[in-house]
C-alpha cells in the first residue's frame, strides 16, 4: 500500500491518539477508536462488535463516520446473529485472526456484506475486554488485496489497547450508574424519613383523639363506636411502628442509633411478645427451655422491637389458623461462650429461593402484596448484629420458614451480672 508511514511509527502516532480519547460511554468511545483506525490503515470502514447476549447476536457498538458505515446500518448488518455465520462470528468464536483481500471469493462470508456492500477486503482481530473475549475488531475496504502483512501486525497489537479502552469505558459507565442509583436512593431515604418525622408529629394527637372517642363511647354504652375507635386506634399504633422502624433505619445508617442494655428475662418478654400478637386466626405458642428464667443483659426495648417484626413476619406469612411456634433456649457448653437463642418457625409458604439470600435487605418484601416496605426483618438483623448476636433465615419452599435469632451471653454479661444488686428491668 502507498503512501502509508512504517508500521512502529503508525503504532506509536495512533496510540497516542488513543490514549487522549476523553473516558466516556461504550459507544462514545469505540467510536472515537473506530475513526482513529479508519484514518491510520486507510480502511473504508472500522467496526467494533461486541457480542449482545439477551439477542445472541455480535453488535457493532461503535463504526468509524465514514459512508460505508451509514450503509450497514441501512442494511441491518450492524447486528449478526451467530447462527447465520459469516468472518465476524467466525473471529468472534475462533478467536483467531483473519484477513482476506478477494472477500467476493470467500464462500463462508455474508451475502450482504460481500454484494450489497461490495467490501472485497477484510482484516478481523478478536477482541478481549477484561480478561474474557467479548467480540472483535473488523476493518473493511472496498479495495481488493487492500490489507498487508504489516497491518495484520499492526491490528494484532492494536486489539489490546482497545480492550483495554473498552474496558475503561464501561468501568466508567458502571461508576457513573452507581452513583446516580446512590445519589437516588439517598434521596429517596432522605425523603422518607423527613415524611416520617412529620408523620410522628400528626399520629401522637391522633391516638389522643381516638382514645377520648373510644372512652366517651365506653361511657354512653355506644359498643360499635367503641369498638371502631379501639380498630382504628390499633392501626394507628401499627402506622406509629412503621414509622419508628424508618426513623430507626436512618439512625442506624448515621450511626447514632443507641441501646441501653439491662438484665431481664428473655423468655418472659417472648411471653409478652406473644400474647399482644396471637389472636384466634394466628395464635402464637411459645417454649421456654425447662421453663427457667433465661437473663440477658441487653436493651429489653430493642429486643422488643427486633422479635415483634420477627413473629409479626411469620403471622403475616402463615394460612388462616396455623399457629406460629417460637422456642427460647439457653446453650451453655460452646466453645465461644453461652448464648440465648430464639427459633419462631411459621407454616407459610416458605422463602422463594431466590429471595432467600435477600430477606435481610432493605425492601424485601416478597412476592405478597401486604409485604409492607420491607424494613421489619432488616431492622431486625441489624438490631441483632448490634447486640453481637445474629438473626438467620433457613427455609424449604412450601414448607414454612424458621427464623434464628441468637444474643450471646459473653464473660461481661456474667461480670455485670454480679455487680448489679437486682436483675429486675429498670423502668
Amino acid at each position: 500500500m502507498d503512501n502509508r508511514t512504517s508500521l512502529a511509527q503508525r503504532q506509536l502516532d495512533l496510540l497516542e491518539a488513543l490514549l487522549s480519547i476523553p473516558s466516556g460511554n461504550l459507544n462514545s468511545t469505540m467510536t472515537h477508536v473506530g475513526d482513529l483506525v479508519a484514518a491510520a490503515t486507510g480502511a473504508d470502514k472500522v467496526d467494533a462488535f461486541l457480542y449482545d447476549p439477551a439477542r445472541d447476536s455480535l453488535v457493532a457498538v461503535g463504526s468509524s463516520i465514514q459512508p460505508l458505515s451509514t450503509l450497514q446500518r441501512q442494511l441491518g448488518l450492524d447486528v449478526l446473529q451467530l447462527s447465520n455465520g459469516g468472518r465476524v462470528v467466525y473471529v468472534y468464536k475462533t478467536g483467531e485472526t483473519f484477513v482476506s483481500g478477494q472477500l467476493d471469493k470467500d464462500p463462508e462470508e455474508l451475502k450482504g456484506i460481500k454484494e450489497a456492500m461490495g467490501i472485497r477486503s477484510k482484516l478481523g482481530v478478536p477482541l478481549e475486554i477484561g480478561g474474557q473475549r467479548r467480540g472483535m475488531l473488523m476493518m473493511a475496504s472496498l479495495k481488493p488485496d487492500f490489507f498487508t502483512p504489516e497491518d495484520v501486525r499492526f491490528a494484532e497489537s492494536l486489539r489490546r489497547w482497545v480492550g483495554i479502552l473498552a474496558h475503561r469505558a464501561e468501568l466508567a459507565e458502571q461508576i457513573a450508574r452507581n452513583a446516580t442509583e446512590e445519589g437516588r436512593r439517598a434521596g429517596a431515604e432522605e425523603l422518607v424519613t423527613v415524611l416520617a418525622h412529620d408523620l410522628r408529629n400528626y399520629l401522637q394527637p391522633l391516638h389522643m383523639r381516638l382514645e377520648l372517642l373510644k372512652i366517651r363511647a365506653q361511657r354512653e354504652q355506644r359498643e360499635d363506636d367503641a369498638r371502631d375507635a379501639d380498630a382504628a386506634t390499633r392501626s394507628v399504633l401499627r402506622l406509629g411502628g412503621l414509622v419508628s422502624d424508618i426513623l430507626d433505619v436512618a439512625r442506624i445508617d448515621q450511626g447514632v442509633f443507641q441501646i441501653q442494655p439491662e438484665f431481664f428475662d428473655l423468655g418472659a418478654l417472648v411471653r409478652d411478645i406473644a400474647g399482644m400478637l396471637s389472636s384466634a386466626d394466628h395464635p402464637v405458642k411459645v417454649s421456654v427451655q425447662d421453663g427457667e428464667a433465661i437473663e440477658l443483659l441487653a436493651d429489653p426495648r430493642r429486643i422488643r422491637q427486633c422479635l415483634e417484626n420477627i413473629i409479626a413476619n411469620a403471622i403475616q406469612k402463615s394460612p388462616a389458623h396455623a399457629p406460629v411456634s417460637v422456642f427460647v433456649t439457653l446453650h451453655k457448653n460452646r466453645p465461644d461462650g453461652p448464648l440465648a437463642k430464639v427459633d419462631v418457625v411459621d407454616q407459610g409458604p416458605g422463602i422463594p429461593p431466590d429471595i432467600l439470600p435477600h430477606v435481610f435487605d432493605r425492601f424485601v418484601t416478597g412476592s405478597q402484596p401486604q409485604g409492607g416496605l420491607g424494613l421489619g426483618l432488616y431492622l431486625a438483623k441489624r438490631v441483632a448484629g448490634i447486640h453481637g448476636g445474629d438473626l438467620t433465615a433457613d427455609s424449604t419452599p412450601g414448607k414454612g420458614a424458621r427464623f434464628t435469632l441468637t444474643l450471646p451471653l459473653t464473660r461481661e454479661n456474667a461480670a455485670a451480672r454480679q455487680a448489679v444488686p437486682s436483675a429486675s428491668p429498670q423502668e
